[in-house]
């Protein structure tokens, strides 16, 4: 992680602990550098990235302030930092690992047609099934998986391994019926309704890494979305 996203996170850290709440106000730019020894470039991009991901605004003239939370049992669609990171003890099974080439649309949205690490994964939170996900890495960009790396979080492993920063994701959403396999593994009947999310991540240099469609429990997932200050 770059060293702005590990203060992002520190500053995160530090709202929680100290239980700040919305329109409480954070340290000064000032003290934030004295606090983690760091440049005032750094805190300002730190900054800008918890903007981005709706945990703080900022009131030109006055401050940085603490925006509202999401509701527990919610996760934000927007975030990318990987369910191990939003999910309250979640839990991973390890359908199937290969490696093969990806179908149409995810090879078209991976805009290559090589050969692929491909996961497919069941999501639990608190034992019951949230998504099923199945998704495709390109192995020229990510050399090296496992099944174990796969139990855990792959986008710990990809930024901390492999040195490689993830900076943005195109999502593609619409709700139809689960087919029979997909509600065996979701604990639903064929038929019933899902959210279906075509994800696609690339890293800073705009090369998209990692295709993955995911199917939703729409018993078990709830979600909300929060803007930015930085609409224009």
């Amino acid at each position: 992680m770059k060293k702005y996203e590990l203060v992002a996170d520190k500053i995160k850290d530090y709202i929680n602990k100290e239980q700040l709440h919305h329109g409480d106000k954070l340290p000064t730019i000032t003290d934030l550098m004295k606090k983690y020894q760091v440049g005032k470039s750094t805190i300002l991009q730190a900054i800008t990235l918890l903007t981005q991901r709706g945990i703080v605004y900022k009131v030109q003239g006055s401050g940085v302030f603490v925006r509202p939370t999401g509701q527990d049992g919610y996760m934000s669609l927007t975030d990318n930092a990987g369910f191990a990171h939003v999910l309250k003890k979640p839990t991973t099974e390890v359908i199937e690992f290969s490696e093969k080439k990806a179908p149409k649309p995810i090879s078209e949205h991976l805009h290559s047609n090589e050969e692929c690490y491909f996961i497919k994964r069941l999501r639990k939170q608190d034992g019951k099934p949230f998504v099923l996900e199945e998704s495709y890495y390109r192995k020229s960009i990510i050399p090296f998986m496992s099944k174990e790396i796969a139990e855990g979080s792959i986008f710990d492993y990809i930024r901390e391994g492999l040195k490689k920063e993830i900076r943005f994701s195109d999502k593609y959403m619409r709700v139809r019926k689960l087919t029979a396999d997909e509600a065996k593994y979701l604990e639903l009947k064929e038929g019933d309704p899902c959210l279906e999310v075509y994800d696609t991540f690339y890293l800073a240099n705009g090369t998209a890494f990692d295709s993955s469609k995911l199917v939703y429990n729409y018993k078990n997932s709830k979600f909300y979305d929060q803007s930015s200050d930085d609409i224009i």
